[in-house]
């Protein structure tokens, strides 16, 4: 993979500066602010990238583990290659551009709350090429992603359950949410971290039927619902994930 970061670190830096100092500084329209508030992120996600890659002069980097996590998010895992986009990774990479490891390198890829953020079909379908690439011949790949059909049926049949699960998750956020009634709710795990600076938004929802089809169109096989795994898996996710695991 060829990539050059001088050209593309300074004009990310200078559109993460752009965009702050507007968000700072200026009244804006507030479908306007969301927007900017979005190339913010992506543009601090880029100068993260760019910089470690000039920083290391990397594009292919050591498998010292044999199961590799992506979109760690800080929650690194002991035994596994922890990605992520933002430091404290074991490796700092945008999945976007494929992933630096050779083919055949992992025997398990996992991924929990990550997939939502790639932009559908077309970066979702290269990670999920990509993570087919690294994987060992009958290697197998676990996702973990908000189930989207738990939530729609939630809302339709008033599971008082799931839907007070969800609230008591958004109304302690900082800054607070605005939940008016159950579909808000539903919408904040659709299109959830809109107030968060770093991470990017959910870009797509998926259900058990949905996610096996994008697998299976990516080649994997005998792709099927997993149940939560505490080894891997995170606690405070679990009442509104949806596990799909797959093999090679």
């Amino acid at each position: 993979m060829k990539v050059s970061a001088p050209r593309v670190l300074k004009d990310a830096l200078r559109i993460r500066e752009l965009a702050g100092r507007l968000l700072k500084n200026v009244p804006l329209e507030p479908a306007f602010r969301t927007t900017l508030l979005q190339l913010r992120k992506d543009a601090s996600a880029a100068v993260s990238f760019w910089q470690s890659v000039r920083r290391t002069g990397r594009t292919r980097f050591a498998v010292k583990y044999p199961n590799l996590q992506l979109g760690s998010g800080g929650r690194n895992l002991a035994g596994f290659v922890n990605l992520d986009i933002l430091p404290p990774a074991d490796v700092v990479w945008d999945c976007r551009y494929g992933l630096p490891f050779p083919d055949r390198s992992f025997r398990f890829v996992f991924a929990d709350h990550f997939f939502e953020h790639l932009d559908y079909p077309a970066s979702a379908r290269n990670v999920l090429k990509e993570m087919r690439r690294v994987l060992k011949p009958g290697g197998t790949v676990l996702l973990g992603v908000p189930d989207g059909g738990k939530a729609v049926r939630a809302y339709l049949r008033k599971d008082r359950r799931f839907l007070r699960d969800l609230r008591g998750r958004y109304v302690k956020r900082s800054p607070a949410v605005e939940v008016h009634g159950d579909l808000d709710l539903v919408n904040y795990l659709f299109r959830d971290q809109l107030d968060n600076p770093d991470y990017n938004i959910h870009f797509w929802a998926y259900d058990a039927d949905s996610l096996r089809g994008f697998l299976r169109s990516a080649g994997f096989r005998s792709a099927s619902r997993a149940k939560f795994d505490a080894r891997y898996c995170n606690p405070k996710r679990r009442t509104y994930t949806l596990y799909i695991k797959a093999t090679k």
